[in-house]
């Protein structure tokens, strides 16, 4: 490297100064090439050259050109063996493709770094290449994003770093909480709260499993809010918690039909109040405008609202609508 250094400051001297991009590129693409005294490319000194050039390029404001430079000097980078290299400027590559609105790129990309970065046996470096890659696009392509988050939270796990995965987790829930994929944004919580429990890591594993039910309910389904409870609410971690009890009295108010009792549930409880973004805002709008609380609990085994106080849906049906 130091003798291509060494050659390519020769080069800008004989030239009578600093070499432009372009002249760069053309170095690069000549170092690339065969001829009758080299057998074979000089890739070390190709991929200086193309490196310096991308540089340039982006500071011109020639960012597919840079990328393309780029990606050229990853494409050297891996002939030569230098795979962590080729990872780094391949995520140069990611970063410029979201620049340039091409999001089928960005995947691409970001798949490609990551696939050097385990090439170069580094896993988590790849990993979190999917994840720091996703929260680039999160707004602009958020499909892409939670499948690259995804993807980033089960390699870390794979990896034995299931503590490393709660950013990641924590952006593909986002993503689906404000696409309105609500029973999405629940699974994913009940994931991460699995990771959670593997990685001893308590206190995140009770807040995501009450996002999960928070979620479900937001979406009106009650039912599949109460059967997750039932999945999670023996899990040592999360029994007896302020988690667990918040949860416990938001499922018991919707399996009664009770607004108020949802609304002193939520102004009861602290542990709402520290769940990631999007899910406590989502809590603090429970129950939601419009979703008809009868017919969730009904749904949930409960007797829509009968015994519900200051709720009248069954009025003059067995007993009555109370207060």
């Amino acid at each position: 490297e130091a003798h291509s250094r060494h050659a390519r400051g020769d080069d800008a001297a004989m030239g009578g100064g600093e070499m432009t991009a372009d002249e760069l590129l053309a170095k690069a693409e000549k170092k690339m090439t065969t001829t009758l005294t080299r057998w074979k490319p000089d890739y070390d000194s190709a991929m200086l050259y193309f490196d310096e050039a991308a540089t340039k390029l982006k500071q011109a404001g020639r960012k597919q050109e840079a990328m393309i430079a780029w990606e050229k000097c990853a494409e050297a980078n891996e002939r030569t063996g230098n795979d962590w290299h080729a990872g780094k400027h391949l995520e140069q590559c990611a970063q410029l493709a979201r620049d340039l609105a091409r999001h089928d790129q960005v995947v691409a990309y970001a798949e490609r770094a990551c696939a050097a970065y385990v090439s170069a046996g580094r896993a988590q470096r790849g990993a979190e290449c999917l994840g720091k890659i996703a929260r680039l696009i999160d707004e602009a392509a958020p499909d892409e994003a939670y499948d690259l988050a995804s993807r980033a939270c089960e390699m870390l796990e794979d990896d034995g770093k299931a503590a490393n995965a709660r950013d990641f987790y924590s952006l593909a829930g986002a993503i689906r909480m404000r696409q309105e994929k609500f029973a999405d944004a629940a699974e994913t919580m009940l994931r991460f709260g699995a990771s959670c429990d593997a990685a001893n890591a308590h206190a995140s594993l009770r807040k995501a499993y009450l996002s999960a039910v928070v979620a479900q309910l937001y979406a009106g389904n009650g039912a599949e809010a109460q059967q997750l409870y039932a999945d999670v609410g023996e899990v040592d971690a999360f029994q007896d918690s302020d988690e667990q009890r918040c949860a416990y009295s938001l499922i018991s108010a919707y399996r009664d039909a009770d607004a108020d009792a949802v609304r002193s549930a939520i102004a009861a409880s602290n542990a709402l109040t520290f769940l990631d973004a999007p899910f406590a805002r989502a809590a603090r709008k429970l129950p939601r405008p419009g979703h008809d609380l009868r017919a969730v609990s009904i749904a949930m085994g409960g007797d829509g609202g009968v015994l519900a106080a200051g709720e009248r849906f069954m009025d003059g049906i067995g007993g009555g609508g109370g207060g």
